[in-house]
């Protein structure tokens, strides 16, 4: 049985959105020419943002999409040619008001490999600087301040049920060094 590698071929927009892109992706695999529906995405950043009692900032803010509200940390789409750093202190201050003073990076991930483009970077944002919020016309965000052990009993009651917000907070728990 041969073991070719499968190879990327191209990829075209169908359909382009404000920040967003319906399209697919064309490979090739075992020899075989295979098209795949695609989320292009440009990639975007999750902040978990902590201060000095180690209290975790989360935003319930209101989806349209999904047509709910939910509880999640701040986030926000990677603008072209920007480093994901400066996305994490632009999109902090507009949606929490807070300017963080150190940012680290947690991990990185795919959101949904199968069908997005979307790779998302988790960060942690730290000595936090009050700045005034400037939501964008269309967010509507409320925001708190919990301790890291609410947050987990949130995620167990099913009241968190945001992936990004979910992962930032079990990462921090499990695996961040400084944590322990």
């Amino acid at each position: 049985m041969s073991k070719e590698e499968p190879r990327i071929l191209g990829e075209e927009v169908l359909c382009q959105g404000r920040k967003l892109a319906l399209g697919q992706v064309v490979a090739e695999i075992r020899g075989r020419r295979v098209v795949f529906d695609a989320l292009l995405h440009p990639g975007a950043v999750a902040i978990l943002a902590v201060d000095e009692k180690g209290r975790v900032l989360l935003e319930r803010q209101f989806r349209p999409i999904i047509g709910e509200w939910i509880y999640e940390v701040p986030a926000g789409t990677i603008e072209e040619g920007e480093d994901p750093r400066e996305t994490v202190r632009r999109e902090l201050v507009e949606e929490t008001g807070y300017e963080p003073g150190a940012i680290e990076h947690l991990v990185t991930m795919y959101t949904s490999p199968g069908t997005s483009k979307e790779r998302l970077y988790i960060y942690l944002a730290k000595d936090l600087r009050y700045r005034g919020a400037r939501p964008e016309q269309d967010e509507l965000i409320e925001t708190l301040w919990i301790s890291l052990d609410e947050a987990l009993e949130m995620i167990r009651r099913g009241e968190i049920k945001d992936a990004k917000t979910i992962v930032a907070l079990l990462y921090y728990k499990a695996l961040y060094k400084e944590h322990k």
